[in-house]
């Protein structure tokens, strides 16, 4: 999977993205995200753990960010809950249940004050709530923020654990978290 961003030639404005994915040896490349679907807004696509599809943040049906999957093909593209605001970097449980993600700093769902939450999204039940809310704010985060912390949530190989970036005393730590009890 990979972004390919692009701009016809001489226009001045933001390049448009389009995500696309290929098989391990370069072969079956397709379009799993089109430039005219994400120019609506959008960020941060990731593999679904099925390996078959694609998640990320999308802007659907006038709403704001969602959270939407498609196949790796471009079909099936869908909100996978419509009610729940996409944010940060999604990653997906096996179980198509559970999404943990961050929030971005500048974000409508940050704190404000240099927090942020991970954010533990139960989709069969439609609901989203901050499990752990933490720094995320270096000493310097350098022009146009290119040395952010963003807190980027990860699972382990079980499923049961987080791993996560934060930013105490002005440094970059990554932390776990045991989630076994909300499953």
């Amino acid at each position: 999977m990979f972004v390919v961003r692009w701009k016809p030639h001489n226009q001045v404005e933001r390049p448009w993205p389009m995500l696309v994915t290929c098989a391990a040896d370069g072969s079956d490349i397709t379009l799993a995200i089109s430039d005219s679907d994400w120019s609506k807004g959008g960020h941060h696509p990731n593999w679904c753990p099925d390996g078959e599809n694609v998640m990320m943040n999308l802007k659907v049906a006038g709403d704001g960010l969602r959270f939407v999957t498609a196949h790796h093909d471009g079909t099936g593209l869908r909100p996978m809950h419509p009610d729940i605001p996409g944010s940060g970097h999604p990653a997906l449980r096996p179980d198509d249940r559970f999404i943990v993600t961050d929030v971005y700093q500048h974000g409508a769902l940050a704190y404000g004050d240099g927090t942020t939450p991970i954010r533990w999204i139960d989709l069969q039940n439609g609901t989203a709530r901050d499990i752990v809310r933490i720094c995320s704010l270096p000493a310097l985060s350098g022009p146009k923020s290119l040395m952010r912390v963003d807190p980027h949530p990860a699972w382990d190989f079980a499923f049961e654990r987080v791993a996560f970036n934060a930013c105490i005393e002005g440094k970059r730590h990554v932390f776990v978290a045991d989630v076994g009890s909300l499953l």
